[in-house]
């Protein structure tokens, strides 16, 4: 038995009869969740929905030809 395992039978045993079958519910929809859940989905942090976001932008702006204006002269101050 895990950790988590251990925890969570101790805290069940702890609770009172109504609160400990929600808790029990709980972990029973939170494994089903994951079980639905197909590997590919289940990137960490999301990086699957940020690439795909990130892809819809790249080359927008490749026929654009940016040029950086002039800055001007830098200014020269009296030492002290």
């Amino acid at each position: 038995m895990t950790a988590i395992a251990v925890e969570l039978d101790r805290k069940l045993q702890s609770l009172d009869p109504e609160t400990a079958a929600s808790v029990e519910q709980l972990v029973r929809d939170a494994l089903r969740l994951a079980e639905k859940k197909p590997a590919a989905a289940c990137d960490s942090g999301g990086q699957g929905a940020h690439r795909a976001h990130l892809a819809r932008f790249v080359g927008i702006w490749a026929d654009d030809d940016f040029e950086r204006p002039s800055q001007g002269e830098f200014e020269n101050r009296e030492e002290w």
